[in-house]
């Protein structure tokens, strides 16, 4: 771990560099960052995204977009979900691509001395929305102190004991009803916080209609839906 006073979880960050570098503006160079997957789809930044990422060092996991994207396979995908990432697919670089491919599905890592798991869904179905109400101590897989979750869009923080499930929610699409970027900050004492960070919405929008997207993702960020 690189910064040792504290850890960054995010999710979802989903091609939206506006978003992106928002949350990064509230972030010491050289905390350790951790993403729960989906680093494409949807927007329109995907090679600019992946560089930030590589540029600050974040660890990250696939999502179900980016093993889309991988596999060119989107029969489970809804019409806006498949045009962006049919998009992506003609422009993402093959360096872009290459670090998409040699990312894992699943990490298990230590962080300020508790053993995490990371996953885009859940432990048994890495494409399984798993909610707030679902989350129970049970599905923490053995030995696993900390298990961080994404997919949802929609962040939480459950505590049993000292066994922890969080979702940080989603940087670059909330669904929780609120437009602003999610993420969670960890203190090294593991006090908790999930963080919401506004950015420029519009941008996101002109750069949709000046790809030809559909403006329906646009005008869900507005409403953080």
């Amino acid at each position: 771990m690189r910064n040792g006073s504290e850890v960054i979880i995010i999710s979802d960050v989903h091609s939206n560099l506006f978003a992106l570098e928002a949350v990064l503006s509230r972030i010491r160079e050289g905390t350790t960052i951790v993403h729960a997957g989906d680093v494409v789809g949807y927007y329109t930044f995907p090679n600019e995204v992946i560089s930030l990422f590589k540029k600050w060092n974040i660890i990250s996991i696939r999502g179900n977009h980016d093993r889309a994207l991988i596999n060119g396979n989107v029969f489970n995908f809804n019409e806006y979900a498949a045009a962006s990432l049919n998009w992506t697919s003609r422009k993402i670089s093959k360096d872009s691509l290459f670090y998409i491919l040699k990312m894992k599905d699943t990490l298990r890592l230590n962080l300020m001395g508790k053993r995490v798991a990371v996953y885009h869904g859940a432990p048994w179905d890495n494409d399984y929305y798993l909610m707030e109400y679902e989350a129970r101590e049970g599905i923490i897989p053995e030995g696993i102190d900390v298990l961080i979750l994404g997919h949802t869009h929609i962040p939480f923080i459950k505590k049993f004991g000292n066994r922890i499930i969080l979702n940080p929610g989603s940087v670059g699409q909330p669904r929780d009803g609120d437009p602003r970027a999610s993420f969670v900050r960890i203190r090294d004492n593991w006090d908790i916080v999930i963080e919401r960070v506004e950015y420029d919405i519009d941008k996101v929008e002109e750069s949709i209609k000046k790809e030809g997207l559909p403006e329906f993702l646009a005008k869900r960020l507005y409403g953080g839906y």
